[in-house]
């Protein structure tokens, strides 16, 4: 009997292993990430959405409610790369949108790469500073290059990042002229594009609240008012991309992208890349949750919801993935701390790097021995050090000792700091740091504190840590599914790969997440 059931016991494993292993019926994977969307505001305008938009998206896929960035000073560029690449910025090198660059001491940019001419900007753009291989690029090489990779967004260095090394085109939209613009990077500037910046461009927009204002939340002593902006679209560009229009016009392009490009309608997998925003208009305070934030989260859902009922009627979004992500920060206005008489104050960098300079010289001898610094980052003159033939670990720990004692300032970090194994708070600080772009010494400043203005760099709020927001993955049979705990935003390229059955990103060693 025993033996009898040893040819069932085959051909069932055989069935099983079948059907785990059948082809995967994916056509596009439409992978929508948010710039500063934020978990707390989602639950918290959720009596606003409709049924198809973030409500069925969570509702229906694998939710990570409390994903994260692991590490510190996230801004959309680094939260980007790292998404679609599943590392962190100490493999991928993208420490941020900018950095400081030790050979000419200028700030550079993500996305620079002079080998390349801009269509519709003289600004040339290439990935070429993204030290790992992207989800897309792992798309292309499974399917030796067939698959098509789009990547749409309001600014560059999202656009390039989301679109990995790659991509067949990457679009962005002109901060100066309106126009949605690309780089020679990625061949020829396609014909649909240029007939859709004749549309766009020069097109006025109204902003005014969908709802009577009573709908939405009251947050303040008084009743919230409306409000009404106009653009015109060709001046005041970046205000518009902080408005609830610039979704529409996204969502604009990626329609036209998928029609003309003829994305999605064979069996070989494609990927559209969107990126939509949700932070504050015009740096307005977040703590007083104005309508016009409540109004793109309102909107940003309705936009959602059209997109995929566009995409289920060109394509059937039974062979569609959707993935939903966010840049994990939040851009602060004037916040109101003192208000409140919380603890607050703001750190100045070039001043600090002043007195530094004349600390260490007492020391060591006159000398510029900061050099250069841009968020919250020092940079040492490492030339003068070999030269005056100091021991830089001696200059470091004394640079260290002043630095402790500055107003604001919680703790300070080195490369000698982070060497060897570490705790799971310093390897969170090592993780945004990369050789490459990263200053000798890092400060983090205590809770409420900002970096105030200097010649380098503009004021932004340090965080200690990320802000929480929703991931998901939606279709292709993936069972809904509700994950609170606290889960890495690298989980997402590990989840799709393994959903797609392709190679993860070569940097990419993640345990997986269930």
């Amino acid at each position: 009997m025993r033996f009898r059931l040893i040819p069932l016991l085959l051909l069932l494993t055989i069935s099983l292993f079948s059907q785990e292993n059948k082809p995967n019926s994916t056509r596009l994977v439409l992978a929508i990430n948010v710039d500063q969307l934020r978990t707390d505001f989602i639950y918290e305008f959720y009596g606003l959405y409709g049924e198809n938009g973030f409500k069925r998206l969570m509702n229906e896929g694998r939710l990570y409610s409390n994903s994260y960035y692991e590490f510190e000073h996230i801004d959309r560029a680094a939260a980007t790369a790292t998404i679609m690449s599943g590392t962190n910025p100490y493999v991928n090198g993208i420490v941020g949108s900018q950095w400081l660059d030790r050979s000419s001491l200028r700030l550079v940019n993500c996305t620079d790469d002079n080998k390349y001419k801009g269509y519709y900007t003289n600004y040339p753009a290439s990935p070429s500073r993204l030290r790992s291989l992207t989800l897309t690029d792992e798309m292309k090489r499974a399917t030796r290059g067939k698959s098509q990779i789009c990547a749409i967004a309001p600014d560059c260095d999202v656009a390039v990042m989301s679109g990995g090394h790659a991509a067949d085109l990457v679009l962005w939209k002109n901060d100066d002229t309106g126009y949605w613009c690309s780089s020679s990077y990625y061949g020829k500037f396609p014909s649909w594009a240029a007939s859709m910046n004749k549309k766009v461009v020069g097109r006025s927009s109204e902003w005014t609240p969908f709802f009577p204002t009573e709908i939405y939340n009251n947050y303040g002593d008084k009743a919230p008012k409306a409000f009404k902006y106009s653009f015109d679209g060709k001046s005041d560009i970046r205000s518009y991309k902080t408005s609830a229009c610039i979704n529409n016009e996204v969502t604009e392009m990626a329609l036209a992208c998928l029609r003309d490009g003829n994305m999605g309608l064979d069996d070989i997998p494609d990927l559209l890349s969107v990126t939509y925003y949700a932070g504050n208009y015009n740096m307005q305070p977040m703590d007083e949750r104005p309508i016009e934030v409540q109004d793109i989260y309102l909107r940003l859902d309705m936009t959602i919801a059209d997109l995929l009922e566009a995409i289920d009627r060109r394509i059937g979004l039974d062979n569609v993935i959707v993935t939903l992500s966010s840049t994990g920060y939040v851009v602060e206005g004037e916040d109101s701390g003192e208000r409140y008489r919380l603890p607050s104050g703001y750190v100045y960098l070039d001043r600090i790097s002043a007195l530094l300079n004349v600390y260490l010289g007492a020391i060591f001898g006159k000398g510029q021995y900061i050099e250069g610094y841009h968020n919250s980052q020092l940079y040492m003159n490492r030339r003068l050090i070999e030269t005056m033939k100091l021991d830089k670990l001696d200059v470091v720990s004394h640079a260290v000792e002043f630095l402790k004692s500055v107003e604001g300032v919680e703790d300070v970090f080195t490369i000698y700091r982070l060497g060897g194994l570490l705790s799971p708070e310093l390897q969170y600080v090592k993780n945004g740091y990369n050789a490459n772009c990263s200053g000798d010494i890092w400060l983090r400043l205590m809770p409420g504190w900002k970096m105030g203005r200097d010649v380098a760099s503009a004021s932004n709020l340090v965080r200690r840590s990320s802000v929480f927001f929703p991931m998901i993955i939606w279709g292709a049979g993936v069972k809904a599914h509700h994950i609170d705990q606290m889960t890495p935003a690298t989980v997402m390229a590990t989840e799709l790969a393994r959903i797609l059955r392709i190679r993860r990103p070569n940097d990419n060693c993640l345990r997986m997440f269930k």
